[in-house]
């Protein structure tokens, strides 16, 4: 299988691990660089040389991972794309190969996330048609229709259109690589990495703590246990709230939840998640989900799988909802993991204006820990 360029100004390509064979063809193209998602150290050219000796000229990257769907590779993508970058920002003519095992999968991934982030405005479903790059959705990408913005009004967060930009990025991959396939976690990292602006440093960026530690919640869950760590959402935004706003329109109001005994607020604005209809209905869900919160410490401490929420305020005490770390099923039918619900019965709605920090839920009634703001 040979060396596929990959559409546009760089002389950047994929393949597998056969490609890597040919030494001849590397030296024709020019390859300065070679990024490896499978280790290459066993390989031999077609005159027997070891890798090692007919590579030795290459500047080499190995990050060996993995082609499943859990393997973590949003924490490698930084250094994958400054590689990429590097190379392809040397004087005079370079190239830079990136290959896996079959070149389908984590390969493309890579590639996927430094077109993402070298050419975002390619990828913008808000100024790029999917049909620019002959998309058919792959496997486990939302068809959402393409609703383009005029004069800035109807612009789009990352969070939005991230399953779209991926999607976008890997038709245009898929125009001279037709196999490109990334397997489903692969994707929604990329979703992830798009979502997060592509940055330098994901590891404390707080949509990759959010997911990772789901993940560790999940791994929790499938040995029968709690989480052994607890992270509240509340917590981690009043921590980051001198960081700059995510891009994309802010909504007007946001809701507000509070205790209907007491009227103690419980939730607002993004610490409540939504979540999706199993199917259509004009009813109202009897569930608001949250994130889950630091006034829920003392019962998430106690290490149980499910229990009951009560009202922080220690003169109401009022059930308000429950959890279950495995998840909960609303009576709309969507599933949502791990299951934080408030009961709609038991709080009261209001809108309110849109906070831009977590200080602002301060402000309203939710208590913050001792040295983070707490009233």
């Amino acid at each position: 299988m040979a060396l596929i360029r990959i559409e546009g100004p760089d002389e950047l390509y994929v393949s597998g691990l056969w490609a890597l064979r040919v030494s001849d063809t590397l030296e024709e193209l020019g390859v300065t660089h070679v990024l490896s998602l499978f280790n290459p150290s066993g390989l031999r050219n077609f005159k027997f040389e070891p890798w090692d000796v007919y590579a030795k000229d290459f500047r080499r990257l190995v990050i060996d991972i993995t082609d499943v769907e859990d393997s973590n590779l949003l924490i490698e993508l930084p250094a994958a794309v400054r590689f990429i970058a590097d190379g392809l920002d040397r004087e005079g003519k370079s190239a830079v190969v990136v290959h896996c095992a079959a070149g389908k999968s984590r390969s493309v991934s890579v590639i996927i996330a430094y077109l993402l982030w070298r050419f975002p405005h390619r990828f913008d479903p808000d100024l790029v048609p999917p049909g620019s790059y002959e998309l058919s959705p792959p496997e486990g990408v939302a068809n959402t229709p393409h609703t383009p913005h005029s004069n800035g009004t109807e612009q789009r967060n990352r969070k939005e259109t991230a399953q779209q930009a991926v999607a976008l990025a890997l038709a245009l991959v898929r125009r001279t690589r037709p196999t490109a396939r990334p397997n489903r976690g692969f994707m929604e990292q990329l979703a992830l990495w798009w979502e997060m602006g592509c940055p330098e440093d994901v590891e404390t960026h707080p949509v990759y703590q959010r997911w990772a530690y789901k993940r560790e919640v999940e791994e929790s869950v499938a040995v029968g246990q709690a989480p052994s760590r607890l992270w509240f959402e509340d917590e981690q935004q009043q921590s980051s709230s001198s960081s700059p706003p995510s891009s994309g329109p802010r909504p007007a109001s946001e809701l507000r939840l509070r205790c209907k005994k007491c009227r103690r607020t419980l939730a607002a604005g993004s610490l409540i998640q939504t979540h999706a209809s199993a199917e259509p209905t004009t009813e109202p869900c009897p569930h608001h989900f949250v994130e889950p919160l630091s006034w829920m410490r003392t019962e998430l401490e106690k290490g149980l799988l499910a229990g009951r929420l009560t009202c922080p305020n220690d003169r109401c005490g009022t059930v308000v909802g429950r959890y279950d770390w495995k998840g909960l099923r609303c009576a709309c039918g969507g599933w949502v993991t791990p299951g934080l619900s408030l009961q709609r019965a038991r709080v009261d709605e209001e809108r309110m204006p849109a906070s831009t920090t977590a200080a602002d839920g301060v402000r309203m009634g939710i208590r913050m820990p001792p040295g983070r703001g707490s009233l």
